[in-house]
C-alpha cells in the first residue's frame, strides 16, 4: 500500500543564515548575502557591508544653511563644518564693524550673498548624498529660521532707522547732546544695517561736534571765526537756524561790552557784523553811531571828520530810527567844536577841518556845509599870511599856492598873490618880510629896474607892496662884465630893457634871478629923497 504524500519544512543548517531585505539594495538586483572569506587556513574574516546614511531632506539643510550660521550642517551632523562656518560667520561680522562696512556697502554685501552661497551649495551637496525623508518638519524648521533671520534683519534695520530719525529730530530742536548719543548708536551698533544712514549719522556728529566746538569757545572772537566756519563746512545742516541765533547772541554780547566800555569804535565794527545777521539791531547800531560822533566833538583835537562819518552813516543807513532825530544838532554841535580854533585866531589848525565840511553833501548837513564853505577861503589866506609874519616862509608858500589854485577867481586873490611873492622873497633872501598890500597895489616912490647884461633878469620885490616882473635881454650888452667893470654899464638905462614900479615908504627886499649867473640879494629903503633908479649887471669873477 503507498502512503499518502505529506508536505514537509526543514530549516537551513546554521552555514547557511537567512539574510533580510536591505532597503538601500541596488534595484533589480538581489541582495548579496555575507560570506566568509578564508585568505589562509587558520583566520577567517567576515566581510560587513558599511551602515548606509541616514535620511536626511535636502531642502532642510539648504534653508538652514541659508541662516548664514552653518545651521544646516548640525542638521546633517558635520559638526566640524558646523563650527566652522558658525566662527567665520562671526568673524565676518565683527571684521565688518571694525572696518566700517557702511563705507563701502556694496562690497559687504557682495561678501554676504557669496558667504550664504557657498554655505548653501556646500548643503546641498552633501544634503543629496543621504536618502530623502519624507516627514516635512525639517523643512518646516528651516524656513521658519531663514524667515527669524531675514526678520531679525530687517527689525534691526528697522531700529537703526528710528535711531537716526530719532538723533535728526534732536538735531533739529538744536539739541546735539541728544543727538550725539543717537547717531552714535547708528554708528556704532546698527553700522551693519549699511543704509545710507550711516553715512548722514556721521556727517550729523561731524556737524554737532563743530557746533558744540564753537559754543565752547573761550571768546568771541574764535566763536565767530567757528560759526564762520561751520556754516563753510556745513552749508545744508539743520544746526543753520541755531547758527545764526548763536551768532546773534555772541555778536550782541561782545558789542554792548565794547559799548559800555567805551570802546565805540569797535563796538560798531561788530555791530556791522550783527546787522548782517539781525536787521533788527538797527536802532542799536544807530545809538552807537551818535554816541561815536559825541564823544569825538568833545575830544581834543576833534576828530571832525570820524565823528561826520558817523553821523553821516545815522543819516544814510539808519534814517528812521530815534537816532537820526538827533543828527542835525549834532552836525551843529560838531562844526562849532571843530572851528572853534578860527575864533581865537588859528585859523590853520581849522583849514583841513573846513575843506573836509565844504566838501559835505549830504543833505542833513546843508548848514554847516554852507558855513564851511563861506569861511574857507579866508581861513586859507588868513592861515597863509600868519606863517608869512611868523617867518614860516616855505609853509607860507604851500599855503599861498594852495589857496591861488583853490580859489582862482576869489575877491583875496590879488592879497595871496602878492603874499605869495613875498614869502618866495623871503625864502630867497633869508630875510623876515611884512606881509604887503595885495598884488597891483603901487605906491607914491617911482622906482625903475633896468637889464644891463645880455641875458633875462626875474625880479622879486616884497615890501609895503610886492612885485613880480621880467627884465628882457639887453641885446647891445654883454651876458658879464669884468670884475670891478660893471657900474660902467650903468651910466645911462638909454637903450636898456627897464620896468617902472610904484612904492611905499620903508623897507624892501629884492630878489633877482639871473638866468646866467648866480641870484642877487639886496634890501633897500625906499623914501622920496632915494635913488629912483636900479640898474642890475653880472660880473665875471677873475
Amino acid at each position: 500500500m503507498v502512503a499518502p504524500a505529506t508536505a514537509h519544512s526543514a530549516e537551513l543548517p546554521a552555514a547557511y543564515p537567512t539574510v533580510a531585505a536591505n532597503l538601500w539594495a541596488r534595484p533589480g538586483g538581489p541582495e548579496e548575502q555575507g560570506v566568509w572569506v578564508d585568505p589562509t587556513p587558520t583566520d577567517p574574516i567576515l566581510r560587513i557591508p558599511p551602515t548606509p546614511p541616514e535620511p536626511r531632506s535636502t531642502a532642510a539643510a539648504v534653508l538652514l544653511n541659508l541662516t548664514g550660521v552653518g545651521a544646516g550642517y548640525f542638521y546633517l551632523r558635520r559638526r566640524w563644518r558646523a563650527w566652522t562656518a558658525t566662527v567665520l560667520a562671526v568673524v565676518l561680522v565683527v571684521v565688518a564693524f571694525a572696518t566700517g562696512a557702511a563705507a563701502n556697502p556694496w562690497l559687504w554685501r557682495v561678501l554676504a550673498a557669496v558667504w550664504l552661497a557657498v554655505l548653501v551649495l556646500d548643503a546641498r551637496r552633501i544634503a543629496v548624498k543621504h536618502p530623502p525623508v519624507a516627514n516635512r518638519r525639517p523643512v518646516v524648521i528651516g524656513a521658519i529660521a531663514v524667515a527669524a533671520v531675514v526678520g531679525a534683519y530687517v527689525g534691526y534695520g528697522v531700529l537703526g532707522r528710528s535711531a537716526y530719525d530719532d538723533g535728526l529730530a534732536a538735531q533739529g530742536r538744536g539739541d546735539c547732546a541728544a543727538a550725539t548719543d543717537r547717531f552714535k548708536a547708528v554708528t556704532g551698533p546698527y553700522e551693519l544695517t549699511l543704509s545710507s544712514d550711516i553715512a548722514a549719522a556721521n556727517r550729523g556728529l561731524a556737524e554737532c561736534a563743530d557746533f558744540t566746538r564753537a559754543a565752547d569757545s573761550e571768546d568771541e572772537v574764535t566763536a565767530v571765526r567757528r560759526y564762520g566756519q561751520f556754516r563753510v563746512d556745513h552749508p545744508d545742516s539743520p544746526l543753520r537756524p541755531f547758527v545764526r541765533d548763536e551768532l546773534v547772541e555772541t555778536y550782541t554780547t561782545w558789542a554792548r561790552g565794547l559799548r559800555d566800555e567805551g570802546r565805540l569804535a569797535d563796538a560798531i565794527k561788530v555791530y556791522r557784523d550783527l546787522l548782517s545777521e539781525d536787521e533788527s539791531f538797527a536802532p542799536e547800531v544807530a545809538d552807537a553811531y551818535l554816541r561815536l560822533a559825541k564823544k569825538l566833538t568833545s575830544e581834543t583835537p576833534v576828530s571832525a571828520s570820524e565823528a561826520a562819518t558817523a553821523l553821516e552813516a545815522i543819516a544814510d543807513e539808519f534814517g528812521r530810527t530815534p537816532s537820526a532825530k538827533e543828527v542835525p544838532a549834532a552836525y551843529d554841535a560838531l562844526y562849532a567844536a571843530a572851528t572853534a580854533p578860527l575864533a581865537a585866531g588859528r585859523p590853520c589848525e581849522v583849514v583841513d577841518v573846513l575843506a573836509f565840511f565844504a566838501g559835505l553833501t549830504n543833505d542833513v548837513a546843508a548848514k554847516v556845509t554852507g558855513e564851511a564853505k563861506n569861511q574857507y577861503p579866508r581861513a586859507m589866506l588868513d592861515c597863509g599870511l600868519n606863517e608869512l609874519r611868523d617867518g614860516q616862509a616855505t609853509r607860507a608858500v604851500a599855503t599861498l599856492d594852495r589857496f591861488v589854485s583853490t580859489f582862482p577867481g576869489h575877491a583875496d586873490l590879488p592879497q595871496a598873490q602878492s603874499a605869495q611873492i613875498a614869502a618866495k622873497v623871503a625864502i630867497g633872501t633869508g630875510a623876515r618880510v611884512q606881509v604887503p598890500g595885495p598884488l597891483g597895489a603901487g605906491g607914491p616912490i617911482t622906482v625903475t629896474f633896468y637889464n644891463a647884461v645880455n641875458s633875462s633878469i626875474t625880479i622879486k620885490l616884497a615890501g609895503s607892496t610886492a612885485h613880480e616882473f621880467t627884465l628882457p635881454p639887453c641885446t647891445t650888452c654883454p651876458e658879464f662884465y669884468p670884475a670891478g667893470g660893471g657900474s660902467a654899464a650903468c651910466d645911462s638905462p638909454l637903450g636898456k630893457p627897464l620896468f617902472a614900479v610904484g612904492l611905499g615908504e620903508g623897507t624892501h627886499h629884492l630878489l633877482a634871478e639871473f638866468d646866467r649867473g648866480r641870484d642877487l640879494v639886496k634890501q633897500f629903503d625906499a623914501s622920496p629923497a632915494a635913488f629912483d633908479s636900479y640898474c642890475l649887471y653880472s660880473e665875471r669873477e677873475s
